[in-house]
């Protein structure tokens, strides 16, 4: 997102009115918006060249091309930006027309500020969503790829730490695996976060895992839940934590870890995210399990090549 200092989001309003160029960039300024104005179409268009913008509101009625038509190239030109389209003359048929062509949204005129910023907030969010999904999709392509390279135990533990804090844009994740003997949780990897947290002491599996283990999923835990579901709730805290998303790493049907992750704000997770790295937690057991496999392997050859020299 183009977003500096104080700015918002970049946006661009179009309309041939300049009473309605002006109220609008004043309104959306207001909020933190830096604004550029267009009075026609194509206009708009060489605009977008230079400028990589969030969001455009677009009128429907303009003098050389109608707002349909901004639509249209920008939903084919610049997937990334969000369009919201307003207009004098609202029927429902201009409205279905326009989502179907690409806009995030519909305002019909005339509107009042808090109309215009509940639509305009509304649809950035959208546009937040979907850029962080594309990033997310772009970025487990690549890792998961990069786990079907490699048989290297450890490149793929790394991998698998950096590789899920960049998809879900986080500040750090770790990989924890269950002892063989015991009820503890042995750290295999992290990523993002200080020596002193990942070193703050040993993991009871049947107390930080239990809820994965008995469900399956991704699990939850809030910082207002910290002190009820983990063992270490100030480190945590002291570490800039505010909530925590378990996975589990299972391997024919037995949970042998998890992995973590790490959040700093109050994110709430899109479920498209969710399913995301919930596949990349099940290609991750297979990676290591490959990777083990192999480890044994090459053990066994080394042996058998010792026995017959």
């Amino acid at each position: 997102m183009n977003v500096g200092g104080n700015v918002k989001a970049v946006t661009m309003v179009v309309d041939d009115e300049q009473i309605v160029q002006e109220s609008v960039s004043r309104i959306l300024e207001e909020i933190g918006f830096r604004v550029d104005v267009a009075s026609r179409v194509d206009q708009a268009l060489d605009l977008m060249k230079n400028t990589k913008y969030d969001l455009i509101l677009t009128d429907l009625m303009m003098p050389d091309r109608n707002g349909m038509e901004l639509v249209e190239t920008v939903a084919r030109e610049h997937p990334d930006t969000g369009v919201i389209m307003f207009t004098g003359y609202p029927s429902v048929d201009s409205a279905v027309g326009s989502i179907k062509l690409g806009a995030i949204d519909y305002l019909p005129k005339p509107f009042n500020p808090e109309q215009l910023v509940d639509v305009t907030e509304r649809a950035l969010k959208k546009v937040v969503a979907l850029r962080r999904e594309k990033e997310a999709q772009k970025v487990y392509e690549a890792a998961e790829k990069a786990l079907g390279s490699s048989l290297d135990l450890k490149k793929i533990l790394d991998l698998i730490c950096y590789s899920s804090r960049d998809i879900l844009k986080v500040k750090g994740t770790s990989l924890l695996i269950r002892q063989k003997d015991g009820p503890f949780l042995e750290l295999a990897a992290s990523y993002g976060l200080s020596d002193n947290y990942v070193t703050k002491g040993a993991l009871d599996a049947t107390r930080s895992i239990a809820e994965v283990q008995l469900s399956g999923k991704g699990f939850f835990v809030d910082e207002a839940s910290f002190e009820e579901k983990l063992q270490y709730p100030e480190a945590a805290r002291q570490e800039g934590i505010v909530s925590i998303l378990s996975f589990p790493l299972s391997l024919h049907g037995a949970v042998i870890g998890c992995l973590r992750i790490y959040s700093s704000d109050n994110r709430k997770f899109e479920q498209k995210e969710m399913d995301l790295i919930t596949k990349f937690s099940k290609q991750s057991a297979l990676a290591i399990e490959n990777a083990i496999l192999y480890e044994t392997m090459k053990k066994d050859i080394e042996g058998l090549k010792k026995y017959m020299a």
